[in-house]
């Protein structure tokens, strides 16, 4: 009983009776300075579990020592400062949707929770809007919505702002670029604490890291100045295939990768594997097209995918919030588990999208048992993307000219497999990705890829991304004390 008590005592009592340890005596300066309010070290507390949710559940296995809600610049700020003094790790935590190891978690450091950071403003004068790190795109779109305006942002309502800083594809892309590409301003706290603005006129040089170029690895964003755009009606929906279709609707989105001219219209082509058997018929699959356009008549833009047999259509007019809930709205949600992404990249005008799916085919078969989801997802890049980008300055991939397309490939293990088990199967489905290649001179996207794809190093700009890093990093504080991307 004398044992319970006193391990008890020891998960409630106050963090500075570790002063000799760095994540509680990081929190206990923290609360010092920003009060009891604004700190959370309880976790037994309905917060404390809020707080490490994760859409890639092991990421919830690392708790914290405390976890911080600033309000202000200033707070992180200070945040940063006592967690610098202090030797510990941290972590910055946003929708939390990336599954990499400690890009957004922390054990035994200090996790910053972004969530009470979440104003937003726009300004009709000059059609810029404003918003802050906390809360996820959804609500973006939803408040920006009575102005008739929006942002370049996700593609689903519940993830994070985390997203634009990796790139950002948005169904808004093949007219306006990456989410990156609109950034106008950036408030940032570097990681000596100093509060900086970025644009193309002052802190240049991180700013253009910034747009893409490694998330968080420069300093911690606070504030989003971008520029927002027109928005009206949506003629959207996803269109769902059995399994006799899958060589039909694949050559149906390589043509669309290809030829597709119109910037109003985009898509995303998702082949699903389900661990059911597929009595050598395909059952275990369907493919699930998400088809948006920019207006109330898409005209022919679709025609290749309407035309093919289906066994669900929900197209309809939509307005942009409602688009981004497709196929359903909370599909962020429900869609948690033990997830992990890898990321490749194609040119259009071959067969590789037929290679790559095979071999994803070849391996689903394989694995049966193994895995409780398993998907690849076809995200074109059109010319008329990469001219948006080009137009408004470029980012930090420096993007070659379209059409191509990146392969988002997500695993999802079942409930209860051991860690031996786990990583096996990543093990196997890391080769089998390898083994599909990548096209040389394209970026791999950040915002899908594994941490151990080092995909900044597959950019054209890395050299001067390093040099960046270095100049704003110099003592490796953001390195050394928080997961991010590989900059060796």
């Amino acid at each position: 009983m004398l044992s319970f008590a006193l391990a008890l005592v020891g998960i409630l009592a106050p963090v500075g009776s570790y002063a000799s340890d760095p994540g509680p005596s990081a929190c206990a300066n923290i609360t010092s300075q920003l009060g009891s309010s604004k700190v959370v070290n309880n976790r037994f507390s309905l917060k404390y579990h809020e707080s490490t949710e994760y859409w890639s559940t092991p990421q919830g296995d690392h708790k914290p020592a405390c976890i911080v809600y600033p309000t202000t610049s200033k707070d992180v700020s200070t945040i940063l400062q006592s967690v610098r003094a202090a030797d510990s790790r941290f972590a910055v935590k946003g929708g939390g949707h990336n599954p990499n190891d400690f890009f957004s978690s922390t054990d035994k450091g200090v996790l910053i929770d972004l969530s009470k950071l979440n104003k937003k403003s726009y300004d009709s004068e000059t059609t810029l809007a404003t918003y802050e790190p906390g809360g996820v795109f959804g609500n973006i779109y939803e408040y920006f919505e009575q102005f008739n305006r929006t942002v370049v942002g996700a593609r689903l309502s519940g993830v994070g702002t985390g997203l634009a800083l990796g790139g950002g594809m948005s169904y808004l892309s093949p007219q306006y670029g990456m989410a990156c590409d609109s950034f106008r301003e950036l408030e940032i706290v570097l990681p000596n604490g100093t509060i900086v603005t970025a644009s193309n006129t002052t802190n240049t040089d991180l700013f253009f890291a910034s747009r893409g170029g490694g998330g968080n690895a420069y300093g911690i964003v606070t504030k989003y100045t971008v520029q927002s755009r027109p928005i009206g009606e949506f003629w959207s929906g996803n269109l769902i295939y059995a399994f006799p279709q899958k060589d039909t609707v694949a050559d149906a989105i390589g043509d669309f990768i290809q030829y597709n001219t119109d910037p109003k219209a985009a898509i995303i082509g998702t082949y699903e594997k389900l661990p059911t058997p597929d009595i050598n018929l395909n059952l275990d699959e369907i493919i699930i097209m998400f088809l948006v356009y920019d207006g109330p008549d898409p005209g022919t833009a679709f025609d290749n995918f309407t035309s093919i047999p289906h066994l669900l259509d929900t197209s309809k007019i939509r307005s942009y919030p409602e688009v981004v809930d497709m196929p359903i709205p909370v599909a962020t949600e429900i869609s948690r588990g033990n997830n992990i992404f890898r990321v490749g990249v194609h040119y259009a005008d071959n067969d590789e999208y037929k290679f790559a799916l095979d071999k994803w085919r070849a391996w689903g078969e394989e694995h049966k048992g193994k895995y409780l989801l398993l998907s690849l997802d076809y995200q074109p890049v059109p010319k008329s993307l990469t001219d948006a980008s080009k137009a408004q300055g470029g980012n930090a991939m420096d993007m070659p000219d379209g059409p191509w397309f990146w392969l988002n490939y997500l695993l999802t293990t079942p409930p209860g497999m051991s860690k031996t088990a786990v990583d096996a199967v990543r093990s196997s489905f890391r080769d089998m990705v390898e083994s599909t290649g990548n096209a040389e001179g394209l970026p791999l996207f950040i915002n899908d890829a594994s941490a151990d794809q080092h995909p900044l190093s597959t950019f054209s700009t890395y050299s001067r991304l390093q040099e960046i890093k270095q100049k704003y990093d110099p003592d490796n504080f953001f390195a050394d004390k928080t997961g991010g991307w590989s900059f060796e």
